[in-house]
């Protein structure tokens, strides 16, 4: 039915219950194009903080060391992927930086995409400064999405 699929992902449980879902679909279908993608949302670089003690160069600084470790924490994202679901070696991983929904849909319409697979939106448990739970946390609205979609979108429960 599809052949080319783009799996949304972002480490958190909503987006867990998606790869476990596409991954089977993958398994059962080795025809399946499968593509992940994780989107880090552009307004991340506009932070700040006590800007007005630090110069340009320490703010230019402190937003690069922050990159990296986004960067990272995919990498080890994806590696988890990759060892939970042996098939997801078949896919193709993507980071892209943008707004959600745009790039979201930018990229299916690239691939040329004809599903797209995320997960659900999941309330979070209360707010812990010890919380192990990893994520980038995005999210977005229907309304910003639904009117751009180049193809089905399948929501995971």
């Amino acid at each position: 039915m599809f052949n080319n699929v783009l799996l949304c992902t972002h480490g958190t449980d909503g987006a867990k219950k998606a790869e476990a879902f596409a991954f089977k679909k993958l398994e059962a279908d080795p025809e399946l194009k499968v593509t992940m993608l994780t989107v880090l949302d552009e307004d991340w670089r506009q932070m700040t903080g006590d800007d007005w003690l630090n110069s340009n160069k320490t703010h230019t600084t402190f937003l690069d060391h922050v990159e990296n470790q986004m960067n990272e924490e995919i990498a080890e994202e994806w590696q988890r992927i990759k060892t939970s679901y042996p098939v997801a070696e078949r896919a193709k991983f993507l980071q892209r930086t943008g707004n959600i929904a745009e790039t979201i849909t930018k990229t299916a319409k690239e691939l040329g995409c004809d599903l797209i697979i995320i997960g659900s939106w999941r309330k979070s448990k209360k707010f812990s400064i010890h919380s192990t739970r990893m994520g980038l946390r995005t999210t977005m609205t229907n309304k910003d999405l639904h009117p751009l979609l180049p193809c089905p979108l399948l929501v995971v429960p």
